[in-house]
């Protein structure tokens, strides 16, 4: 089958009285990079896991194929073996690319709790900083974007995410105007970028 990769507009606006861009002590000009590449990046993120495909990208988890409907006796809490069910749900091809798990950071906590019949949590906090922790053997990606736990909610993915594909139409643009808001004497900052994202094959992540 086939995907067409066509892209969406992102920007973020932000207005700056030229006093406080003349008077201030900081370099503001570099913080207002920052922030708004924060605010574009939460953005991005936001569309590339939940879009739905229309006007906007197709999220990876709106993409993501059937895998495992856990219990609704607990808000829809999903159990070890819900897990572990939901990992063997992904073609073993799609799991030796470099599987991994992806959820938010509340669900990563329901899944800290999580016991064997010893008593030994499953969990595996990385050894060192910078790398992820895991669960079976595989890394654990955090992502706010992802749904909480609930009935009837998609939270938690499992696959290659490899197998998402994001097209970036040229680079980030940063555009400075003097003359924009010039009866206000504010000047203006605009970041821009043009994505889309759609995953390849469903059954690579469920």
């Amino acid at each position: 089958s086939s995907i067409t990769l066509k892209s969406q507009k992102v920007a973020v606006l932000t207005k700056v009285s030229r006093e406080l861009l003349t008077d201030s002590g900081i370099d503001l000009v570099s913080y207002l990079g920052r922030t708004l590449g924060t605010s574009i990046g939460i953005k991005v993120n936001n569309l590339l896991t939940l879009g739905t495909g229309t006007v906007q990208p197709k999220g990876v988890i709106a993409a993501a194929g059937a895998g495992v409907t856990g219990g609704t006796a607990v808000s829809g809490a999903f159990t070890a073996d819900n897990l572990i069910d939901l990992a063997h749900s992904v073609d073993g091809a799609y799991v030796r690319n470099g599987a991994g798990w992806m959820m938010r950071r509340s669900s990563m906590g329901t899944l800290r709790k999580l016991k064997d019949t010893a008593g030994q949590y499953l969990y595996v906090p990385a050894a060192s900083i910078g790398v992820p922790d895991s669960f079976m053997g595989f890394p654990i990606h955090e992502n706010p974007d992802v749904v909480a736990t609930a009935t009837s909610a998609k939270s938690v993915a499992f696959g290659w995410f490899g197998s998402y594909h994001v097209r970036q139409v040229g680079g980030i643009e940063v555009a400075r105007s003097d003359d924009a808001y010039f009866a206000s004497d504010e000047i203006g900052f605009r970041v821009t970028m043009r994505i889309w994202g759609d995953l390849g094959q469903s059954d690579a992540v469920k």
